[in-house]
């Protein structure tokens, strides 16, 4: 019996032993080569939509298909003329015809099948992980210390989800912070969102939502639906063009050239006369061209608005609503789109510090039955700001109007476009007049520098010289709304008095 303890309280010694060592150095490799406290926390940056595609991205023979290569745009250039040829001599048919031709040509090897999956070998480039390391060039800039995350824009927001979580703790591994950032851009919001539904935002220290798309654009709803129309908006056209050149005096040159040609009416007799065209081959255009390349797209139906959902899925589905690709575009629409409020409400709730920022004093593009709105030249202002109270393009909210939502704070726009206090999240939503969506000035990197490294949770009323309505000034910086400018006077503001309207 004796002999049996002695061997056994060996075998503990010996195992006892063998443990020590390991944890030596698993203990050493973590804390020395894994571990790093500095201030400078790596930020993961998720693009919006648009990263590259190409057709056998790993063979020789690669070749874009988005952006359009050259070849390609240079073959859709007769389909294009034929459909200039069909307008002009009056021959609808011939212009649907041609312009189908001409967008299949750009726009066939983007499509997927009925699972969403590409149906050509066309991707991004093979993904390679970073091997920069941020503490080889410690500044105090952003830009210095973010990764890009590449994604195709084609697929559901939650498989690319999968993969940025992958993609995060690849950085944490790298510069050896148990904590990151995110800044997302655009469609990159639809991508973190649908991270922080699956996945939670356990190390993820701040968030900064810029430009969001994750509820929508009501352009891409009108489309999704079939719906278009450029009738009757000439001044829309005017409020478009005007708001992209960042002209908001509109005194101009190409300002008051279309004040001019709205005056005589050219303008809206031009759009009325293509309306015709475009109602007359609609349809054909919709079901030979839009549907086929955008219809399996999960990426891009985050794009479509919970109003115009249900209307675009039986729009773009019709015949088949069986195809297993909208089971994942409902799970993102059911799931994060709808459940956004909650979703940020969480993850602020448990720790992560957030700000959204949003554009307005842009019109929309007007292409569609709705009146134009405000927005950042894409997105609405609505949907950024997941449902702010703002201003029909072109007008004000009024002098008599007040708040709606008495909460302590003044959220109401100095320009009286925007009320703040109807949006999810009002504490720690920005709004910028005049930047359009993929516009970012040196004062706006500033802007996101102090977010990153504020030691205390930012708000709207933090710092003074970032107060919630700020806009660009015709130098390119960014002032407070309040802030007045003087207007140079020439012979375009004083041609734009005659002709305003």
């Amino acid at each position: 019996m004796k002999k049996a303890i002695s061997i056994l309280l060996t075998l503990c010694m010996v195992f006892s032993c063998f443990s020590i060592g390991f944890a030596d150095v698993d203990t050493t490799d973590t804390e020395t080569e894994k571990v790093c406290e500095c201030e400078n926390i790596p930020i993961v940056y998720v693009p919006g939509f648009g990263a590259g595609l190409y057709l056998n991205p790993e063979s020789d023979d690669r070749k874009a298909v988005y952006p359009p290569s050259a070849t390609d745009i240079i073959s859709a250039i007769p389909s294009l003329l034929f459909a200039i040829i069909g307008i002009a001599t009056g021959n609808e048919a011939l212009f649907g015809k041609a312009a189908v031709n001409a967008a299949n040509k750009l726009l066939a090897k983007l499509s997927c099948d009925d699972n969403g999956n590409p149906i050509y070998n066309t991707s991004i480039d093979p993904f390679e992980y970073p091997e920069y390391d941020i503490h080889q060039n410690v500044t105090n800039d952003i830009t210095d210390r973010s990764f890009d995350f590449e994604y195709d824009w084609r697929l559901s927001p939650l498989d690319n989800a999968d993969k940025l979580k992958d993609f995060i703790e690849h950085v944490k591994l790298l510069t050896g912070h148990r904590d990151i950032a995110i800044m997302c851009h655009s469609q990159g919001n639809t991508v973190v969102a649908a991270y922080l539904e699956e996945y939670g935002n356990e190390g993820v220290e701040k968030i900064a939502f810029l430009s969001p798309a994750y509820q929508g654009i009501s352009i891409l709803g009108s489309l999704y639906r079939k719906e278009a129309d450029i009738s009757g908006k000439a001044d829309e056209l005017l409020g478009f063009i005007t708001s992209v050149m960042g002209e908001s005096d509109g005194t101009n040159a190409v300002s008051v050239l279309l004040k001019i040609l709205n005056k005589t009416g050219f303008t809206g007799g031009l759009l009325n006369f293509l309306q015709k065209y475009l109602s007359s081959q609609f349809d054909l255009i919709f079901s030979e061209c839009l549907a086929p390349a955008f219809g399996n797209l999960a990426g891009t139906w985050t794009f479509v608005p919970d109003e115009y959902f249900n209307d675009a899925i039986d729009t773009m589905f019709e015949g088949r609503k069986d195809a297993p690709i909208l089971d994942k575009i409902r799970y993102y629409h059911d799931n994060v789109q709808i459940k956004l409020p909650e979703i940020i409400q969480e993850t602020m709730d448990n720790g992560t510090d957030v700000i959204i920022c949003a554009g307005y004093n842009i019109s929309t593009i007007p292409v569609s039955l709705t009146p134009a709105v405000h927005s950042d030249f894409l997105i609405d202002t609505e949907y950024m700001s997941i449902g702010a109270t703002v201003a029909p393009f072109g007008k004000t909210l009024g002098n008599s109007y007040k708040q709606a939502v008495d909460c302590g704070h003044d959220h109401v726009s100095d320009d009286m476009l925007v009320d703040a206090s109807t949006g999810a999240f009002p504490e720690i939503t920005w709004y910028f007049s005049g930047l359009s969506h993929s516009e970012f000035p040196e004062d706006y990197y500033i802007f996101l520098n102090t977010f990153f490294f504020a030691e205390e949770k930012m708000t709207v009323s933090t710092y003074e010289k970032y107060p919630q309505f700020m806009k660009k000034d015709k130098n390119g910086n960014i002032v407070p709304v309040g802030v007045t400018e003087e207007t140079d006077k020439d012979v375009f503001g004083f041609l734009s008095s005659i002709f305003s309207f």
